[in-house]
């Protein structure tokens, strides 16, 4: 068996992107995007035809029918890859310790809450009593310590606790973590796919198909690439602010539609309840609909988006060459391929934020290069001077129409400048293994999602970007000392503004440096029926002072299921 950076290959496909922190969609960058400048970090068009009601008493039973953009190889976190669609499943199988309020500020989630001490050496999550797994066992300190210490240990998730020393527990309820250095913003941390409780004998063992957590729904048959049954969790922790058990909702099904006609057809005949998209042309479709009254559609968020762009490997030729990255981004013409690919919905990137994220910083305007055809083919033209007359590569895209449609667009705006692009097509899972040990020259990809920018540090840090072929969560392999140095400060920073700075400012390295030739800002967006209420409009548990936040709407186009209920 080969061996890629001290791990099995055979371990890496299984267990790829979960790592760290958001879920990744290594997906064709022709789903959706838009031209000029906007006041939010959204696609433009925002919900519609939103059926929401606080004050209803909400209707007990029923099963909903919801359409996945794509299937999910396994739910152990250790050991799945969750891009949207498998973070879209986990918010019902699992519960994060924190969660994001709709002002992206962390809150308590299954913890009941987080105390640093004077210097953030040590934080202690108390954990709320009384909650069990879905098995009856109770969700108590030695198991909290049992999951963070197993994926602390682990050669994929590892690299999430660098900063942390050890794990302890003091009584029942209270897990004590030691930092080997200030980690001001850790619960952030707990958001994501490491924050999860789960039964730690099944952890331990690998399997990845039989999920046993602590969420509002469990597992009751599964048929991958068909359909997932999930019954309603009868001892769930949580209830609704009148007392009533959550979920509402007796029964999901979730099935996996990757054709986005025919998911858009299923839905229309009421066939599946909810749904998916990444189909520019249906949002806009639906929203019309949805402008009459016939539908639902959800492509607003307060939360960041995820981008779509060309990932470019900086440690192998051409794009070991600054002027080669350079000159690929001003031979992009991204106004032009937005029109083209997206109907202009969604805005332009030219980093992971966007106007008016607190973390964008205005200077990429000019610091990252905008398309210029000119100044494209003379650095070209540079590139080959320097490499016998030649400058051509290799780009990896998902083998779909839309995918296809994007990177022979790009191919041709390319080629003007004298760039020599070839398209070659990869299954998912083999795409991203190559991903992960550097044999790629460029990739289509979408990423950077997360709430909060500590989420994606560990896609830019320098220490994660490895030489080939080890495995490296740094995908563009994008060594740059500056960045990691913020991105260390911002996690010991205790002054909000100044974190701010330190995250702009990697923004503005990230520029400079071209790892990324940004496209736009994207959105998983979700189109549900009439029938089906609150669907994204949810409220968190009691935090420390006995508030009930509500729930950052759409978190990489994820929400939770436990609201929803359906009007019979």
């Amino acid at each position: 068996m080969q061996q890629v950076g001290g791990v099995r290959t055979s371990t890496v496909v299984r267990a790829m992107v979960v790592l760290v922190f958001a879920g990744l969609l290594a997906a064709g960058c022709g789903t959706g995007s838009s031209t000029g400048e906007s006041s939010s970090t959204a696609p433009k068009g925002g919900n519609a035809g939103v059926v929401e009601d606080n004050e209803a008493k909400a209707q007990v039973g029923g099963k909903l029918v919801y359409g996945l953009v794509a299937e999910t190889n396994g739910w152990n976190p250790s050991a799945s890859q969750w891009a949207p669609s498998g973070e879209q499943v986990a918010k019902s199988l699992f519960d994060t310790l924190s969660a994001y309020d709709n002002e992206s500020k962390i809150q308590p989630n299954l913890a009941a809450s987080f105390v640093p001490n004077a210097d953030f050496t040590e934080w202690v999550i108390n954990l709320r009593p009384g909650v069990q797994l879905h098995n009856g066992k109770p969700v108590d300190a030695q198991l909290v310590k049992a999951n963070q210490e197993f994926l602390k240990a682990s050669a994929l998730t590892g690299a999430a606790y660098e900063p942390v020393d050890s794990f302890s527990t003091e009584g029942d309820m209270k897990v004590v973590v030691k930092m080997v250095k200030p980690w001001v913003n850790y619960p952030y941390a707990l958001a994501t796919q490491i924050g999860v409780v789960v039964d730690q004998d099944w952890l331990a063992s690998g399997n990845a198909d039989k999920p046993i957590g602590t969420g509002p729904f469990k597992l009751d048959t599964w048929t991958p690439d068909k359909e997932m049954v999930l019954k309603k969790n009868t001892s769930y922790w949580q209830k609704d602010k009148d007392g009533v058990q959550l979920p509402y909702l007796d029964e999901v099904d979730f099935r996996p539609i990757t054709d986005d006609s025919s998911r858009s057809a299923s839905i229309q005949k009421g066939d599946i309840q909810v749904a998916e998209t990444t189909s520019a042309q249906d949002i806009i479709r639906f929203k019309d609909l949805a402008a009459n009254g016939e539908f639902q559609v959800f492509n607003s968020t307060s939360g960041e988006t995820s981008e779509s762009f060309i990932q470019l490997n900086t440690m192998v030729a051409p794009f070991t060459d600054i002027d080669a990255r350079k000159a690929l981004a001003y031979a992009t013409n991204k106004t032009e391929f937005i029109d083209a690919v997206a109907d202009g919905l969604y805005e332009p990137a030219t980093g992971p934020f966007a106007p008016p994220s607190r973390w964008y910083d205005p200077a990429v305007a000019t610091t990252y290069p905008q398309f210029d055809l000119a100044k494209a083919t003379d650095l070209a033209n540079k590139v080959k001077a320097k490499n016998g007359g030649s400058f051509s590569f290799k780009v990896l895209g998902a083998p779909n129409t839309a995918t296809g449609t994007a990177l022979q667009l790009l191919q041709a705006q390319w080629a003007k400048a004298g760039i020599d692009v070839t398209i070659e097509t990869v299954e998912q899972a083999p795409l991203i293994v190559r991903v992960l040990t550097g044999d790629y020259q460029s990739v289509s990809w979408q990423q950077f999602a997360s709430p909060h920018p500590l989420g994606d540090s560990v896609w830019w840090h320098p220490n994660t970007a490895k030489p080939i072929p080890q495995f490296a969560l740094n995908f563009a392999r994008n060594k740059d000392e500056a960045i990691g140095e913020k991105l260390d400060a911002a996690r010991s920073e205790t002054d909000p503004q100044k974190e701010i700075a330190d995250y702009q400012y990697v923004q503005t390295r990230l520029a400079e440096d071209v790892p990324y030739i940004w496209l736009y800002h994207s959105q998983i967006s979700i189109i549900a029926r009439n029938e089906v209420v609150n669907v994204v409009n949810w409220t968190l548990p009691p935090n420390e002072q006995g508030e009930r936040k509500k729930g950052l709407e759409l978190q990489n186009g994820a929400h939770p299921l436990k609201q929803v209920w359906i009007k019979r």
